[in-house]
């Protein structure tokens, strides 16, 4: 018998999801903890999304350039997409999932800054606050609720 992995002890949380549970079988402990991880790299994006909007928005030899190359677009949808077929095929390979997520956030970053540069600093800071202030409140809520809203399964979305 092989030497089990030393990442892995047998009691450990990973562990009993290696046998075909799931987060939403599991304790409200390890759900909790589940959607701590996933806002904390979801926060991780929107402030990646929102430096790389800044720069393009305020720094006008950047906005000068993306408006004189409109191909950027393309690359940048290009690399997105590539991107995302990298992180299916790779989806169970860490700490590699994670560099791709973070290429595809950048390229989608760099794509939705892009599209920002074209626009009135106004509009776009009403967009974000308005944006900042639904995800913080669904952010806190989620991560300070009592609630299970487990039985609803994907009709909440």
């Amino acid at each position: 018998m092989a030497d089990p992995d030393p990442r892995y002890p047998c009691s450990s949380i990973e562990d009993d999801f290696n046998y075909g549970s799931c987060v939403a079988s599991a304790s409200v402990h390890i759900r909790m903890g589940f959607l701590r991880k996933v806002y904390s790299i979801l926060s991780l994006q929107v402030l990646l999304t929102t430096v790389t909007s800044s720069f393009f928005l305020y720094f006008e030899s950047i906005r000068t350039f993306v408006h004189e190359s409109p191909a950027l677009i393309l690359v940048f949808a290009l690399g997105s997409l590539g991107l995302i077929l990298a992180l299916t095929v790779n989806r169970h390979k860490h700490p590699l999932n994670l560099y791709l997520l973070f290429g595809f956030t950048l390229f989608e970053a760099l794509t939705v800054a892009f599209v920002v540069s074209f626009y009135d600093i106004y509009i776009i800071l009403q967009a974000f606050i308005l944006t900042t202030a639904v995800f913080l409140g669904l952010t806190a809520y989620t991560l300070q609720s009592k609630r299970d809203f487990s039985k609803f399964g994907a009709g909440i979305m």
